[in-house]
């Protein structure tokens, strides 16, 4: 009784971070303080990876511009795999969220354990075929010659750490949905500290180790999520934390609790099958601006690099808003709920409209800080100028479908991607590419159409309450 009152009064604790009380919800500047709360340890987190990426883009790129579309063309199957059991995670995010929002952390923790046991056994059986199948799979992807063994050899080394990948992401997604974003920054900080000195060894053959190239870049990978996956179930089994799993027995523990996975599955497949019409029509497009030739890949690749440092912010703000409305609507203040959300929309677009500005200025800037490859130099003045527009609508639509994730709507953002990346992206640029010849810029033109379709959409559907009635 007295471990329940405990993990109550820490539900509680977190709660405040994300539900305001009538009076502080007419507070603008309180508003903000709670939205930061939740959104900085993201941001940060974001930045660190982000910090990570660069340096595996900059020490991979030095090997050459075949090696970074290779490695790029197989990170897109582990990208559509990593969707699948996206749907996983958000429904268990948005369940944990509603649960704590309720006062209920004793549910939250159960989902939690339910879907991290869940995601590892599915993606152990997918490990075996995925490093089987690897040449098959890039090379559908349309990889060639060099490209394609640096694809294969990467793929490859990454797979083993796949699993713990997944349960690691499904954890932090539990901690984030009961308010607490700042364990997960933590635990990721370590973890990609470890992967760039481990990139520093592997890749280049330093300490003694072999010069290993991108299989060491993978194997850098696997081997810091594996440590971070260890740290995210330590803290879930803190019982100072919110989310405390609980081992009754190695059978009792490993049981799969099928009506607490039937909930998550009820929020969770829209937002999988989202995730893999996304990745498909990620994979999609890839093909088809690979078709243009790997400089030309290789320059686009670069450009998405540079957005990942705008990504940043949107993630963090997305987040801040499906935790915000997810815990409202579970404490029964859905007007709260719509609050924060459009606080989170209007910083989200302060941050990345300063971006896009820094963007239109600065293009070949950005592009050296991924690659000195001068052969994609080119490019950069139109495709960061495409990237300095596409800021704003993608700001409002990744930041709003946040939130009606946040509110189980995952029907609706799901009926929106097929639009968006199917519909518009994938089509568009086959014709804008394949039929009218328009090189590397029509793939860009229909980017931007996509992301302007998208955000207008899901502003209707915010505008139209909906998302209030939806049950979990």
């Amino acid at each position: 009784m007295a471990d329940k009152e405990k993990a109550v009064a820490g539900s509680d604790e977190l709660r405040s971070k994300a539900i305001l009380s009538p009076e502080d919800m007419e507070s603008s500047s309180k508003v903000r303080k709670a939205i930061l709360m939740l959104a900085w340890p993201v941001i940060i987190e974001q930045i660190l990876s982000l910090l990570t990426q660069i340096v595996d883009s900059a020490m991979l790129g030095r090997l050459g511009a075949e090696v970074v579309a290779g490695v790029s063309l197989s990170f897109h199957p582990v990208m559509l795999v990593m969707g699948i059991f996206g749907g996983i995670a958000v429904g268990n995010t948005v369940l944990v969220a509603r649960s704590i929002g309720a006062g209920d952390s004793e549910t939250a923790s159960k989902v939690a354990f339910q879907s991290m046991l869940f995601s590892m056994i599915l993606a152990i059986i997918l490990v075996i075929p995925g490093w089987i199948f690897a040449p098959n799979i890039v090379s559908i992807m349309g990889a060639e010659t060099e490209a394609l063994s640096s694809g294969i050899t990467y793929l490859r080394w990454i797979m083993p750490g796949a699993p713990f990948m997944l349960a690691s992401s499904v954890i932090a997604g539990s901690l984030r949905g009961a308010g607490d974003t700042q364990t997960p920054m933590y635990i990721n900080a370590v973890a990609n500290i470890l992967n760039v000195f481990l990139n520093w060894i592997l890749i280049w053959g330093h300490l003694g180790a072999p010069r290993m190239e991108e299989a060491g870049a993978a194997l850098a990978t696997s081997i810091s999520r594996f440590v971070a996956f260890i740290a995210m179930l330590y803290a879930a089994n803190n019982p100072r934390s919110v989310i405390h799993f609980e081992w009754k027995g190695f059978k009792e523990t490993l049981k799969l609790d099928f009506s607490i996975i039937r909930r998550v599955f009820a929020i969770g497949l829209p937002a999988a099958i989202e995730r893999v019409v996304t990745s498909v029509a990620s994979m999609m497009y890839a093909r088809t601006v690979a078709s243009l030739g790997m400089v030309a890949y290789a320059a686009h690749v670069v450009s998405l690099n540079a957005e990942s440092i705008s990504y940043m912010p949107a993630f963090g703000f997305s987040t801040a808003a499906s935790t915000m409305v997810g815990q409202n609507l579970g404490a029964e203040q859905p007007h709260a709920a719509q609050i924060t959300a459009i606080e989170c929309v209007k910083m989200a677009l302060i941050v990345m409209g300063f971006m896009g500005l820094m963007f239109a200025c600065f293009p070949v800037s950005f592009m050296k800080i991924f690659t000195d490859d001068a052969r994609v130099y080119p490019y950069a003045y139109m495709t960061m100028r495409f990237l300095a527009y596409i800021q704003i609508p993608e700001a409002i639509g990744f930041v709003m479908s946040g939130a009606l994730r946040g509110a189980g709507d995952t029907r609706f953002t799901l009926f929106v991607s097929l639009i968006g990346a199917c519909g518009i992206r994938v089509c568009l640029t086959l014709i804008f590419i394949n039929v009218m010849g328009m090189g590397l810029e029509g793939a860009w033109i229909a980017m931007a159409v996509d992301w302007t379709v998208r955000s207008t959409l899901m502003v209707l559907r915010w505008r139209s309450g909906k998302w209030k009635e939806i049950r979990v």
